[in-house]
């Protein structure tokens, strides 16, 4: 059965072409078996098939300092704790669209800042963006017309386990090998360049029959390695800018020949695996080569993210207050200072904090200024017990929902595998705000 089907019923049954909401590639392929409110994962990689993983106890009951509650006490408690705070944190923010939006609300009723666990490879990738723009390209661009990639740091299956076989698949192989490249003249074979960390041998495997360039490159090195294949790419010089072997400077340079010949030339990267410093440096040089290859043939920046539904919280914030995420709301008025609403700054003058984590089984951030409430998944383990804990389903598993693709042009659906035992986030969410005095 496919995952739109019913979800009812005791016998084992297998459910197909599942999409997944967590890492933000949004593979929709995944098959499962489901008994009862057992889930064992069949066709995933291991981060999916780790967060797809359920057994068939019962879930946990929410708690109030520590002792059982149930839903309804503990939606009025957290009310009440918001209701007496005057400075709310929102962090998290691991949740589907309906979920967000619901938290969006009760934000604005309490007054509070908002920013998600996920958002700091988000806020390198706008400061180049907000700045000088750039010219992006979708997964489906990627995958139909990519000739050239360029990868600035790590292997990014570390964190995306199935990005090459998504993004440049060969043709004819498997499942993700339908493409058919516009730009790649031999049958499927692209060329692949990492100028960073090595790749794993998984992916080398992955990339067996494309042609595949490693520039060894430190962490620390990769924003300037980036700098100067940019400013090779456009023929300027490179002798002011240091810290690079005479072999690394010859290989970004035979790099920067392959890159100019290219059709469709795409540079990606994952800010959220870089030094904060350099992650903005690395957007900013390959949008610029972007720049100067656009006079003459085409090119598109790939920029990698979207855990968590990162990418949908932040669309929804702009739609709802006209700013993205690390903005203050309340009382009628959005205020959007990143320096000051970013988690980890909010707290300093936070006297709550509200987590949610939907997705996964992360803990809140270390708060001891005042009472946490946290919306969060049944398995999550808290270095100190919140004042509040309603454990919530997940999107994909427990309920349906929405979430945004990494590239921001896709909203996909999630379906539930299982009958739900757990309330949404949604569903937490409003029922706050009922306690609170104000109408779901």
């Amino acid at each position: 059965m496919t995952s739109g089907e019913s979800i009812t019923g005791g016998a084992p049954r297998t459910v197909r072409d599942i999409v997944c909401g967590f890492c933000g590639l949004g593979c929709d392929d995944l098959e499962v078996t489901v008994a009862g409110r057992a889930i064992t994962p069949r066709t995933a990689c291991p981060e999916a098939a780790r967060l797809l993983a359920r057994n068939d106890a019962p879930p946990p009951s929410p708690r109030i300092n520590g002792a059982p509650s149930s839903f309804e006490e503990a939606a009025a408690a957290a009310a009440g704790h918001l209701k007496a705070a005057r400075s709310a944190a929102f962090s998290g923010l691991g949740a589907d669209l309906e979920g967000l939006r619901r938290l969006y609300d009760l934000a604005m009723a309490s007054g509070a800042s908002l920013d998600h666990a996920a958002s700091g490879g988000l806020f390198a990738n706008l400061e180049r963006l907000a700045r000088k723009g750039w010219i992006a390209a979708t997964l489906a661009e990627v995958r139909n017309r990519c000739d050239v990639m360029v990868v600035f740091g790590d292997d990014p299956a570390s964190a995306f386990s199935r990005f090459f076989s998504r993004a440049v698949p060969v043709r004819g192989e498997g499942a993700d090998g339908d493409a058919a490249p516009l730009f790649v003249t031999a049958p499927g074979r692209r060329q692949i360049a990492v100028v960073g960390g090595p790749l794993s041998e998984a992916s080398r495997r992955v990339l067996a029959a494309h042609q595949v360039t490693e520039v060894p490159v430190s962490e620390q090195d990769v924003a300037t390695a980036a700098s100067v294949l940019t400013a090779l790419v456009a023929g300027r010089g490179v002798d002011g800018l240091t810290g690079l072997s005479d072999e690394t400077v010859a290989a970004l340079a035979a790099l920067a020949e392959q890159i100019k010949a290219a059709r469709y030339a795409v540079f990606t990267w994952n800010a959220a695996s870089l030094p904060a410093e350099d992650a903005p440096v690395v957007a900013g040089a390959a949008s610029e080569a972007v720049d100067v290859l656009s006079v003459t043939t085409r090119a598109a920046v790939f920029p990698l993210g979207g855990r968590d539904n990162v990418t949908g919280a932040h669309q929804l914030a702009l739609w709802r207050f006209g700013y993205p995420l690390r903005t203050a709301v309340g009382a009628g008025t959005s205020r959007h200072v990143p320096e000051l609403y970013s988690t980890a700054a909010a707290l300093y003058d936070a006297d709550l904090l509200l987590h949610t984590s939907a997705f996964r089984p992360d803990a809140p951030p270390d708060f001891d200024r005042g009472p946490v409430i946290a919306i969060a998944h049944p398995d999550t383990v808290f270095a100190r017990e919140p004042e509040v804990f309603i454990p919530v389903g997940t999107p994909g598993v427990d309920y349906g929902g929405h979430v945004f693709r990494m590239d921001s042009v896709v909203c996909l659906p999630l379906q539930a595998l299982r009958p739900a035992e757990l309330p949404s986030v949604a569903e937490v969410a409003a029922a706050i705000l009922v306690s609170f005095g104000r109408g779901a």
